[in-house]
């Protein structure tokens, strides 16, 4: 359910978009994620909400956040993304984009198990390049039709702290808070697919 209030929280800034005028512009994304991992082929849902400036008629370029849902975590990515369009005088263009940021796990908690061992998650760099098209509505909106290349890092802790260690959050990069410390990396590598609303 926690993710469901990001969902609303992103949908809320669409309705102030239009009311906008240039150079604001507004993309909000709605798609999947496909991979594999141990168990095979997965497909996670996916949003992306971006908030920038049109400073070219081609280019636009501001911040994003969103929400990926992954089998074992929740991430939310944030950072800059560019969005260009070849014709944006036509109806049916061709358009392209790049995201690149970092994915935290805000909305994951840290556990603490009765023979007190740690476990918990920390995000890692995502980057994100798309193709497709925009096509156009009537009025300052317009659809996006994208494909694309998700890459997310990320790790996951799983450790016994030293008998006597009161900090409630040992230091992962201090050995001499643990009596043992594990580390798995894991890469998210995704073949993307999303259908936006643009508010131009």
């Amino acid at each position: 359910m926690r993710w469901i209030f990001c969902i609303l929280w992103l949908l809320t800034f669409s309705l102030h978009a239009q009311e906008r005028g240039a150079p604001y512009v507004h993309h909000l994304e709605l798609g999947v994620l496909q991979g594999s991992d141990d168990f095979g082929t997965r497909i996670n849902p996916s949003i992306k909400s971006l908030h920038g400036v049109q400073f070219h008629p081609n280019h636009s370029f501001g911040f994003l956040l969103g929400l990926d849902v992954y089998p074992l975590a929740a991430i939310v990515p944030f950072g800059m993304g560019w969005r260009g369009t070849l014709h944006p005088e036509k109806k049916t263009t061709w358009m392209a984009g790049m995201d690149l940021g970092y994915g935290s796990m805000v909305l994951e908690k840290k556990m603490v198990t009765e023979w007190n061992q740690h476990t918990w998650f920390e995000g890692g760099l995502m980057a994100h390049p798309t193709v497709g098209i925009r096509k156009k509505n009537k009025g300052k909106t317009a659809w996006s039709f994208l494909f694309g290349y998700k890459h997310q890092s990320a790790n996951y802790y799983m450790g016994l702290p030293v008998v006597g260690v009161v900090n409630p959050t040992p230091n992962p990069s201090n050995p001499s808070d643990w009596s043992s410390l594990r580390t798995d990396r894991i890469r998210y590598r995704n073949l993307t697919f999303s259908v936006g609303l643009l508010f131009l």
